[in-house]
């Protein structure tokens, strides 16, 4: 028993400080994302970013409860809160990708829509990056530049909606991909920390060698009582 429970808390640690990287990694990625830190993030739905932002925030935070546990082994209140809070980051964090999917599957729609009520920066920087001019053809909300010239259709170039539509499509995928295979985390920091809970609670029922010598003392002071008694009966 004393092997098993050294070796569940080793698993809720390695499993936790797990947890805190991906939740680091996550709150990274997010807030450079809003932040527009890094390349081609304003092409992303800022919404998405948001939410991955915030489910870095519930990752770390329940990855310091389960390394707390892991050291107060006896307190189930710290078990208790620390399966909430998985569950809770496990089905926000599925319904990210759920919503992430979603988007993938919908995104020339919606593109078309941001594309109209972009800013003028926001379809230069497209058309700069895609080498095309306007979203469904040259004239659709299109921002003159050295590569595009509305007035000059013949030698503009191609609209924005194929080569848009594929790279965003890319690069959703590959976020609601990430997503769903981290969920693997969630579950198996919830695998350890029942299996620790069950530990706690076997513990309990467990006799020590103390309390079963003088069981057996305690039994046998009975057992000679009784005999005593049926010979006296007996004379």
């Amino acid at each position: 028993m004393l092997c098993c429970q050294k070796q569940t808390k080793g698993y809720l640690i390695i499993s936790n400080v797990l947890f805190l990287l991906v939740g680091c990694g996550m709150l990274i990625y997010g807030m450079m994302g809003t932040q527009l830190k890094f390349d081609d993030a304003v092409l992303l739905p800022i919404n998405i970013l948001r939410m991955i932002n915030i489910l870095g925030i519930i990752l770390i935070f329940t990855s310091l409860i389960g390394i707390l546990g892991a050291f107060y082994r006896e307190r189930k209140a710290i078990h208790i809160l620390y399966t909430t809070l998985v569950i809770i980051a496990f089905i926000y964090q599925l319904s990210i990708g759920v919503i992430v999917y979603e988007q993938t599957a919908h995104s020339s729609r919606w593109l078309n829509e941001i594309w109209i009520e972009s800013t003028k920066a926001y379809r230069i920087f497209a058309q700069s990056k895609f080498k095309c001019c306007g979203f469904t053809h040259v004239l659709d909300h299109s921002v003159a530049t050295d590569n595009c010239q509305p007035d000059h259709i013949v030698n503009s170039p191609q609209p924005c909606y194929e080569p848009m539509t594929y790279y965003i499509k890319v690069q959703l995928t590959r976020i609601y991909i990430a997503i769903f295979t981290l969920l693997s985390v969630e579950i198996l920091a919830l695998c350890n920390v029942i299996t620790h809970m069950c530990t706690i609670n076997s513990k309990r029922w467990e006799v020590s060698p103390g309390e079963r010598k003088y069981n057996e003392q305690y039994n046998a002071s009975d057992d000679t009582l009784v005999h005593s008694i049926q010979s006296k009966t007996r004379k």
